[in-house]
């Protein structure tokens, strides 16, 4: 299945969730969390549509030459960054998502770049998402790289968007689930910037 064919199906998903939603709140008279949810659902349509008139280049996901829109998404660039695969599908079930940073830990102690990895994140904060260990390779020597990559980390072109102040965290998060594979959502600290990477994997 292509990752457009993915993509859109997730996005009917999450279109059917959004109706199933609003029929209960409706149920329950609850007409400002309908307003909400038919905000979001709103959203998700034009997802959609976007999808459908945009082919040609959603088809096109290899390098930085991939550029698709989305509304409330604003293109910033595309860059390099390196990332730990997750090696199961359940992540959440036990305890390896605990085990897995402690060798994301480990793995970029070894490599000299877990300070610089640290403040990379703290300027960034992390708010969704299913990528749990990453760095932009523009922040690392090459000796660095070199060591990732032997403890299995990869490189992935990573496109960066902007996203609209009117798109909250929940919404967001629930639009990034139904567009994109494999994601991060982050808050720029410095100026409260909602941002969302995916990664080109």
């Amino acid at each position: 299945m292509s990752r457009k064919g993915d993509s859109m199906r997730n996005t009917i998903k999450a279109v059917k969730r959004l109706v199933s939603e609003i029929e209960s709140y409706i149920y329950c008279n609850n007409y400002d969390k309908v307003d909400k949810l038919a905000d979001e659902l709103i959203n998700a349509t034009k997802i959609i549509k976007e999808q459908c008139t945009n082919t040609t280049r959603f088809g096109n996901n290899t390098g930085s030459g991939r550029r698709v829109e989305y509304p409330g998404f604003s293109l910033i660039s595309t860059l390099p960054f390196l990332y730990k695969p997750i090696e199961i599908r359940n992540y959440y079930e036990g305890d390896y998502l605990e085990k897995f940073s402690d060798r994301r830990t480990d793995d970029l102690k070894r490599a000299g770049a877990l300070e610089l990895h640290n403040k990379f994140w703290m300027s960034n904060n992390v708010e969704g998402g299913n990528i749990f260990g990453s760095i932009p390779l523009e922040l690392i020597d090459k000796d660095s790289a070199k060591t990732l990559f032997s403890y299995g980390w990869k490189q992935a072109d990573v496109t960066i968007y902007e996203i609209d102040e009117g798109i909250t965290l929940r919404e967001l998060d629930r639009i990034c689930s139904g567009i994109f594979n494999h994601y991060i959502i982050a808050t720029e600290m410095r100026n409260s910037t909602k941002l969302v990477l995916d990664f080109n994997i």
